[in-house]
């Protein structure tokens, strides 16, 4: 679940979350539950203090790092200056993988990657922006709370090993 709100906190537009989002509330599989005045949508508050230290908290942390990130809140269309794509094989059908550079001269660039595969994928990490260096912010496979660390943590590597159905996010930083 953190690879999809991952996902939504990056794209552009306004994210779409429904009550219970932020601790997993499935709503067990039903996608139109408003008109049910059953327990399915119910705020579950004991489900919310059990995923308090996880899930919860990347959900918050997320969001905050959405709202740093004016990259993140264009008002326009990502043009070709914008975003630089790697390992873009767009050819390839059986390619579940997926990595971009989101470029941004004033706060800094963000680098993600997404693997969907069942193995680990070695994603080629682009030289950072000068005078600057790539932080680990986000790696879903890394246990809570290592899997989202907001000051980010150095990372000097030109290749990082991206988990199986896991993502990363690095941020250039001074």
């Amino acid at each position: 679940m953190k690879n999809f709100h991952m996902a939504l906190m990056i794209s552009q537009g306004t994210p779409m979350m429904l009550m219970g989002d932020e601790y997993g509330h499935t709503r067990n599989g039903n996608n139109n539950s408003y008109g049910h005045d059953t327990s399915i949508n119910h705020f579950q508050w004991g489900k919310l203090e059990a995923r308090r230290d996880d899930h919860y908290r990347f959900f918050s942390e997320m969001i905050k790092f959405r709202h740093k990130h004016p990259i993140l809140r264009r008002d326009r269309f990502l043009t070709k200056k914008d975003v630089t794509w790697h390992e873009d094989n767009w050819d390839n059908h059986e390619s579940k993988f997926l990595a971009f550079t989101l470029h941004d001269d004033k706060f800094g660039d963000i680098y993600l990657a997404f693997n969907a595969h069942d193995y680990f994928v070695k994603a080629s990490v682009p030289s950072p922006p000068h005078k600057r260096s790539w932080h680990r912010v986000v790696d879903t496979n890394v246990e809570s709370p290592n899997d989202f660390i907001p000051e980010g943590v150095l990372f000097t590597e030109t290749v990082y090993n991206v988990a199986p159905y896991s993502s990363i996010l690095l941020e250039a930083k001074p």
